[in-house]
C-alpha cells in the first residue's frame, strides 16, 4: 500500500521540477590570440557541425568537424582548427601551425564573415 502513494507522489515531484535548459542550437563565437601574434576569431556552429575561422587579411574558412578522441578538430583542404579546452593550434594552408589561447566567448553570437567589431 505504501508503494502505491510513494510512486504518485514522485511522480507529481518530478512533474514540478524545473525543465532543462534548451541546448545551445545556435552559434557559439569564440576569440582566440596565438603565438604568431595574429588573432581569430571562431564561429562554431552545431548544424551542421563547422568551424568558421575569421582571421584579419585573410578570406573566411569554414572547416566540416572531423572525428578525435577528446577535444574538437575542424579540417579541410589543408586548413585544420583542432583544440581542447581553451587551447587551439591552428594551420592555414602555406603558414606554419601557431598555438592559440581563447580570449572570450559568446554564447549565439550573431557575428558574420568579414565585419569586425572594430577592436
Amino acid at each position: 500500500m505504501r508503494f502505491a502513494l510513494i510512486v504518485p507522489a514522485l511522480a507529481l515531484a518530478a512533474a514540478c521540477a524545473s525543465p532543462c535548459p534548451p541546448a545551445v542550437t545556435g552559434m557559439t563565437q569564440v576569440r582566440f590570440e596565438c603565438a604568431d601574434g595574429s588573432d581569430i576569431v571562431v564561429n562554431f556552429s552545431r548544424s551542421p557541425e563547422t568551424a568558421q575561422i575569421l582571421q584579419e587579411g585573410y578570406a573566411p574558412v569554414t572547416l566540416p568537424a572531423r572525428n578525435v578522441g577528446s577535444g574538437y578538430r575542424y579540417v579541410d583542404a589543408g586548413a585544420e582548427l583542432r583544440g581542447r579546452s581553451t587551447q587551439a593550434s591552428w594551420t592555414r594552408p602555406g603558414a606554419a601551425q601557431t598555438l592559440c589561447s581563447e580570449t572570450a566567448v559568446t554564447p549565439d553570437a550573431r557575428a558574420t564573415s568579414g565585419q569586425s567589431s572594430g577592436q
